[in-house]
């Protein structure tokens, strides 16, 4: 993640005047609730200052964040949002997407009527807005859209006048005996992990469905989704 431009983006909005700024004290206190280490304000300032360190702000504020390891500093930044997303819904959204990642398919020469990469972005823009906006149930259930149908067009390009099964798991198998079948010499690992992958998401949809995730697990199984179906599909436009 580019964290300059994550906190650049976040300073932004916490140093304006309002219900939004960040004093000193009101940072350290987020940032506590993450990790007990940090000193009261005042003793955390005198600190800096005897060690020649600057006490602007904005400075001390990113050399904190940095110093954390990045689950604790994605915590952080998260009680941060959320405190200030009731004022700065879009800026924080961005945020978010930055926190989340983000993914891109390749350029590909597919007949728009089958599947390009186009598409495919269209979809990956859909779920980093998803997960952006914290709804992961949505994030992964569009990631599993997208994956079926994209197996459902490869399938109407191999096998034209045939009806795909509506089932991601029967079309990730055919897909990946038709891969072996056409280049021989393709390593089985990588193409038994086509069916892992549909496994992997398929199960990942029903879970979310069972029991709804929240909180940083919420998102990173969202993103996790995300980019193995971005990984998937980038490998099999390839075969198209």
């Amino acid at each position: 993640m580019n964290w300059v431009e994550i906190f650049n983006r976040l300073w932004r909005i916490i140093d304006q005047a309002g219900a939004t700024n960040f004093s000193g004290p009101r940072f350290l206190d987020a940032v506590r609730e993450v990790n007990f280490n940090v000193p009261p304000y005042g003793v955390f300032i005198e600190t800096r200052r005897a060690s020649g360190r600057s006490t602007s702000r904005s400075d001390y504020f990113y050399d904190i964040l940095m110093d954390l390891d990045e689950s604790s500093r994605c915590r952080v930044l998260n009680l941060i949002l959320e405190a200030v997303e009731h004022a700065e819904p879009q800026a924080v959204a961005e945020i978010r997407g930055l926190l989340g990642g983000s993914a891109h398919a390749p350029a590909a020469a597919v007949p728009p009527e089958i599947w390009n990469s186009g598409r495919l972005n269209g979809f990956l823009a859909d779920i980093d807005a998803a997960i952006g906006a914290r709804n992961y149930d949505r994030a992964v259930t569009l990631s599993y859209t997208c994956l079926e149908g994209f197996y459902g067009a490869f399938f109407r390009a191999k096998a034209p006048g045939q009806q795909p099964s509506h089932e991601i798991l029967v079309m990730s198998r055919w897909i990946r005996d038709w891969i072996r079948a056409s280049i021989a010499d393709y390593p089985d690992e990588v193409l038994n992990l086509i069916n892992h992958t549909s496994h992997a998401v398929d199960r990942a949809r029903n879970r979310f469905s069972e029991a709804h995730f929240a909180g940083e697990a919420g998102r990173w199984l969202a993103v996790y989704v995300r980019d193995i179906v971005n990984t998937q599909i980038r490998l099999l436009l390839h075969f198209l």
